[in-house]
């Protein structure tokens, strides 16, 4: 028997299957908006879970409550939303009142203790970027949040409406020639050495090497524009939720 386990993201839900502490295969995902697509993979499944177990951030409280609904009338099945402990699945969590901490960003320091990569940069690149520090040991040391990519060109054009918005290149010269390409450098470049500065803040702190780890929806696309090697790990949330039996 497997577990479903579901990250609510801001824009997007993302899913997998689990068994033994492991995700099976890759996540899967879907916008918030297409959740009729989402019950219809659940549909397909070939047997009910045995558990769903899941993350849920404070915005997406009518998301949740659909798949509440759904997994109760198809499966009979509650779902267990996770919070964030002061310890738990390895990790000791720095914040002095531990449920401030997204649930998300615990989870991912769990899935990287789980994979045996601590220490570790955690950083994950959704809606949100957030950066987090884990020890070896599983002592979180804190950590920090920006805008991602999508929210910065949100912020800027609403800012000012008459900048075009742009779409995400695989690649873009630093200085551009161009107002699109001036923006898509700007938000890329900017954001990639941005983080290359935190990581390089962190790992001169810290008392042994510490390999950055990424994840997130424009992980790959963020990885592109650094200068220094990183481990992709998409479905790091998941991995933590799986990893906690």
């Amino acid at each position: 028997m497997s577990d479903l386990v579901v990250d609510i993201g801001n824009s997007r839900v993302k899913w997998a299957l689990a068994a033994s502490g492991r995700v099976i295969g890759s996540g899967r995902a879907v916008a918030h908006d297409n959740l009729e697509l989402l019950f219809a993979e659940w549909s397909r499944l070939s047997a009910p879970p045995q558990a769903l177990r899941g993350v849920s951030g404070p915005a997406s409280a009518g998301t949740q409550a659909e798949i509440e609904q759904w997994a109760m009338t198809h499966w009979d099945l509650a779902p267990d939303w996770l919070v964030t402990p002061a310890i738990g699945g390895g990790v000791q969590v720095a914040y002095a009142t531990p449920t401030e901490l997204g649930t998300d960003r615990w989870l991912a320091m769990v899935g990287a203790k789980a994979a045996g990569q601590a220490p570790a940069c955690i950083i994950d690149c959704g809606s949100a970027i957030t950066l987090d520090v884990l020890n070896a040991d599983g002592r979180h040391q804190g950590g920090l949040i920006l805008p991602g990519l999508g929210a910065q060109q949100t912020g800027l054009t609403g800012l000012a409406p008459g900048l075009p918005r742009v779409d995400w290149p695989n690649s873009t010269p630093f200085l551009a020639n161009n107002t699109p390409d001036a923006l898509a450098s700007g938000y890329l470049h900017g954001t990639a050495m941005a983080l290359q500065g935190l990581w390089q803040q962190c790992a001169a702190n810290a008392p042994e090497a510490l390999p950055a780890v990424l994840t997130g929806g424009d992980a790959v696309l963020i990885s592109r524009y650094l200068d220094r090697s990183v481990t992709l790990r998409p479905d790091l949330v998941l991995e933590g939720i799986a990893a906690l039996q």
